[in-house]
């Protein structure tokens, strides 16, 4: 089904999602572009997912298995490009699925375009309704400079942060260093660069990847320490525009999505309160959310090798909601 060498390497990072797993690897098998390898890797699951995998590993020769210990996310996903051998890489999440011309309509935007980052568009999948939302994007199918994609990811509104909805030529994280931070949102804080490392991006205004939402979903249990991660990726962004000397380049837009930001950290840390039903911190935490960003965004910023590992923000200790309705 593959050569040895593979045009795609198709990396699928798995914790517990036995109940998904199928139907995810079966949308793999399905794709109509064959040159592609698989490359599973099992997080140390507790369910059956392992079980699965091994099925799948023995059955087809595309389908490679690492077997590691619980490290998150991160770690699983570097640990797939690091064994990967394909001249492009796309990311999976192992709840997700994939439209049958996925790969194919990637890697000829890819190869016609000579991109080093070819985009699709997505939908968003109910897992108990089954109902699938399809999400506009303001950008046309064609392709970008470098400059003027990274600008259009940073604003969030054009491109996004997501690994899962893009294919990426190989040489992007090799010949550049580039590592997934050891963190919620790592792709918020490692898209930017990938952007601008790359020659060209670019986009197909068709939904092919299926994000399936779900009451697991790490963006439905946006807790203290996911908050804390998504502030520290603002910070990240803006150390590694610094470092690059490019800053005064995306300014405008990185100050527009950090207001946006600020929003939206807010939400999360008022929601958080509520559904813990505390509601003593709540001004602390905000505001230290808020200094936080108001640093990462202000002209006298200065880049740090490290950003600080103190939580911006502490969690809403939850409240006996018994004791409360008394």
């Amino acid at each position: 089904m593959s050569s040895v060498n593979p045009k795609i390497s198709l990396i699928i990072p798995v914790y517990n999602m036995a109940q998904y797993l199928e139907d995810t690897l079966q949308s793999v098998l399905a794709q109509s572009f064959t040159d592609y390898e698989v490359v599973m890797v099992n997080d140390g699951s507790t369910d059956g997912s392992l079980a699965i995998l091994k099925k799948y590993a023995r059955r087809y020769d595309n389908f490679h298995l690492i077997d590691q210990n619980n490290c998150g996310l991160s770690k699983a996903r570097a640990a797939g490009i690091a064994a990967s051998c394909g001249e492009y890489i796309a990311f999976l999440d192992s709840d997700d699925f994939l439209d049958p011309e996925f790969l194919e309509q990637l890697y000829k935007s890819a190869i016609e375009n000579d991109a080093d980052i070819a985009c699709c568009n997505y939908y968003l999948y109910y897992d108990k309704s089954c109902k699938k939302i399809y999400m506009p994007f303001t950008a046309k199918t064609g392709v970008y400079s470098n400059e003027v994609a990274l600008k259009k990811l940073i604003l969030d509104t054009t491109f996004h942060f997501f690994m899962w909805n893009k294919l990426f030529k190989r040489h992007l994280f090799f010949d550049n260093d580039v590592i997934f931070f050891d963190m919620y949102f790592e792709d918020v804080a490692i898209c930017p660069q990938l952007f601008y490392y790359a020659n060209k991006v670019s986009f197909i205004n068709r939904p092919l990847y299926y994000y399936r939402r779900h009451q697991g979903s790490i963006i439905s249990q946006i807790d203290a320490p996911k908050t804390n991660d998504y502030i520290k990726s603002l910070g990240i962004i803006r150390n590694f525009l610094e470092q690059k000397n490019v800053y005064s380049k995306y300014k405008s837009v990185f100050k527009i999505y950090a207001f946006r930001f600020k929003i939206q950290i807010g939400y999360c840390i008022l929601t958080n309160h509520i559904d813990n039903l505390s509601f003593a911190d709540i001004g602390v935490n905000l505001k230290r959310a808020y200094v936080a960003i108001n640093s990462f965004k202000s002209d006298k910023y200065i880049p740090a090798s490290e950003l600080p590992i103190l939580p911006f923000y502490v969690e809403a200790p939850r409240q006996n909601r018994k004791a409360l309705i008394r």
